[in-house]
Protein backbone atom coordinates (compact mmCIF):
# COMPACT_ATOMS: atom_id res chain seq x y z
CA UNK A 1 0.00 0.00 0.00
CA UNK A 2 1.11 3.52 -0.73
CA UNK A 3 0.26 6.62 1.31
CA UNK A 4 -1.34 9.61 -0.39
CA UNK A 5 1.05 12.49 0.23
CA UNK A 6 -1.79 15.03 0.43
CA UNK A 7 -3.36 13.16 3.35
CA UNK A 8 -0.27 13.92 5.45
CA UNK A 9 -0.57 17.67 4.88
CA UNK A 10 -2.03 19.82 7.66
CA UNK A 11 -5.16 21.88 7.08
CA UNK A 12 -3.59 25.30 7.71
CA UNK A 13 -6.91 27.13 7.54
CA UNK A 14 -8.32 25.08 10.43
CA UNK A 15 -5.05 25.38 12.36
CA UNK A 16 -5.18 29.16 12.17
CA UNK A 17 -8.91 29.90 12.28
CA UNK A 18 -9.94 27.07 14.59
CA UNK A 19 -12.14 24.00 14.38
CA UNK A 20 -14.72 22.31 16.60
CA UNK A 21 -13.24 19.23 18.26
CA UNK A 22 -15.39 16.83 20.27
CA UNK A 23 -13.39 14.83 22.82
CA UNK A 24 -15.48 11.69 23.12
CA UNK A 25 -14.15 10.61 26.53
CA UNK A 26 -11.59 11.46 29.17
CA UNK A 27 -9.79 9.39 31.78
CA UNK A 28 -9.59 9.97 35.50
CA UNK A 29 -12.93 11.75 35.99
CA UNK A 30 -14.35 9.06 38.28
CA UNK A 31 -12.31 8.80 41.52
CA UNK A 32 -13.77 5.36 42.20
CA UNK A 33 -12.50 4.09 38.84
CA UNK A 34 -9.50 6.31 38.04
CA UNK A 35 -8.40 4.29 35.01
CA UNK A 36 -11.82 4.22 33.38
CA UNK A 37 -12.64 6.52 30.49
CA UNK A 38 -15.67 8.73 31.10
CA UNK A 39 -17.86 9.72 28.14
CA UNK A 40 -18.18 13.46 27.46
CA UNK A 41 -21.39 13.66 25.38
CA UNK A 42 -22.07 17.07 23.91
CA UNK A 43 -18.73 18.61 24.83
CA UNK A 44 -17.00 20.41 21.96
CA UNK A 45 -14.23 22.99 21.96
CA UNK A 46 -13.53 25.51 19.22
CA UNK A 47 -9.75 25.64 19.23
CA UNK A 48 -6.81 26.64 17.12
CA UNK A 49 -3.88 24.30 16.67
CA UNK A 50 -0.82 24.23 18.88
CA UNK A 51 0.94 24.84 15.55
CA UNK A 52 -0.72 28.26 15.27
CA UNK A 53 2.28 30.58 14.67
CA UNK A 54 1.39 33.29 17.25
CA UNK A 55 0.89 30.57 19.89
CA UNK A 56 4.25 29.00 19.06
CA UNK A 57 6.00 32.39 19.33
CA UNK A 58 4.28 33.23 22.63
CA UNK A 59 5.05 29.76 24.02
CA UNK A 60 8.73 30.14 23.20
CA UNK A 61 8.81 33.56 24.90
CA UNK A 62 7.08 32.11 27.96
CA UNK A 63 9.60 29.25 28.16
CA UNK A 64 12.48 31.71 28.02
CA UNK A 65 10.88 33.82 30.77
CA UNK A 66 10.36 30.72 32.94
CA UNK A 67 14.09 30.03 32.74
CA UNK A 68 14.73 33.51 34.14
CA UNK A 69 12.01 33.38 36.79
CA UNK A 70 12.81 29.81 37.90
CA UNK A 71 16.48 29.15 37.10
CA UNK A 72 16.41 25.88 39.06
CA UNK A 73 13.67 24.59 36.75
CA UNK A 74 11.25 24.06 39.65
CA UNK A 75 8.14 25.84 38.36
CA UNK A 76 5.36 25.80 40.98
CA UNK A 77 2.10 24.19 39.79
CA UNK A 78 0.12 27.42 40.16
CA UNK A 79 2.64 29.32 38.02
CA UNK A 80 2.65 26.58 35.40
CA UNK A 81 -1.18 26.57 35.33
CA UNK A 82 -1.24 30.35 34.92
CA UNK A 83 1.29 30.31 32.06
CA UNK A 84 -0.34 27.44 30.15
CA UNK A 85 -3.80 28.87 30.81
CA UNK A 86 -2.86 32.33 29.58
CA UNK A 87 -1.39 30.87 26.39
CA UNK A 88 -4.56 28.85 25.80
CA UNK A 89 -6.80 31.86 26.49
CA UNK A 90 -4.83 34.19 24.23
CA UNK A 91 -4.24 31.82 21.33
CA UNK A 92 -6.07 28.50 21.41
CA UNK A 93 -9.56 28.32 22.95
CA UNK A 94 -12.16 30.27 20.96
CA UNK A 95 -15.39 28.73 22.23
CA UNK A 96 -17.10 25.74 23.82
CA UNK A 97 -20.37 23.84 23.81
CA UNK A 98 -21.70 21.37 26.31
CA UNK A 99 -20.65 23.05 29.57
CA UNK A 100 -23.15 24.50 32.05
CA UNK A 101 -21.58 27.95 31.74
CA UNK A 102 -21.72 29.85 28.47
CA UNK A 103 -18.36 30.61 26.88
CA UNK A 104 -17.12 34.16 27.28
CA UNK A 105 -13.62 35.64 27.25
CA UNK A 106 -14.05 36.77 30.88
CA UNK A 107 -15.06 33.31 32.08
CA UNK A 108 -12.36 31.49 30.16
CA UNK A 109 -9.64 33.90 31.26
CA UNK A 110 -10.42 33.06 34.90
CA UNK A 111 -11.02 29.34 34.47
CA UNK A 112 -8.10 28.24 32.31
CA UNK A 113 -5.47 29.94 34.47
CA UNK A 114 -6.76 28.34 37.69
CA UNK A 115 -4.67 25.45 38.95
CA UNK A 116 -7.79 23.44 39.88
CA UNK A 117 -9.13 23.52 36.31
CA UNK A 118 -6.30 21.40 34.93
CA UNK A 119 -8.75 18.91 33.39
CA UNK A 120 -10.34 21.54 31.13
CA UNK A 121 -6.89 22.98 30.37
CA UNK A 122 -5.63 19.49 29.45
CA UNK A 123 -8.68 18.82 27.28
CA UNK A 124 -8.12 22.16 25.55
CA UNK A 125 -4.51 21.29 24.71
CA UNK A 126 -5.52 17.78 23.62
CA UNK A 127 -8.11 19.21 21.22
CA UNK A 128 -5.69 21.88 19.99
CA UNK A 129 -3.25 19.10 19.17
CA UNK A 130 -5.82 17.50 16.84
CA UNK A 131 -6.82 20.59 14.85
CA UNK A 132 -5.75 20.51 11.23
CA UNK A 133 -4.75 16.85 11.19
CA UNK A 134 -6.16 14.60 8.52
CA UNK A 135 -6.75 10.89 8.47
CA UNK A 136 -4.04 9.17 6.47
CA UNK A 137 -5.22 7.82 3.12
CA UNK A 138 -3.77 4.99 1.08
CA UNK A 139 -3.80 4.11 -2.59
CA UNK A 140 -3.73 0.56 -3.86
CA UNK A 141 -0.38 -0.46 -5.32
CA UNK A 142 -0.48 -0.71 -9.09
CA UNK A 143 -0.77 -4.27 -10.28
CA UNK A 144 2.33 -5.67 -11.98
CA UNK A 145 2.09 -5.98 -15.75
Amino acid sequence: MTIKLGSLAADLKKEREGDWIEPKEWGGLNPEKPFEMTPLPGLALLVRSTNYPPYMTARQAALEKIKLDYPDGQVPPDAQARINGELAVQHLLLGWRGLDIEYSPDVVSNVLVAEEHRVLRDITYYCAGLVGKRKVEFVEAAAKN
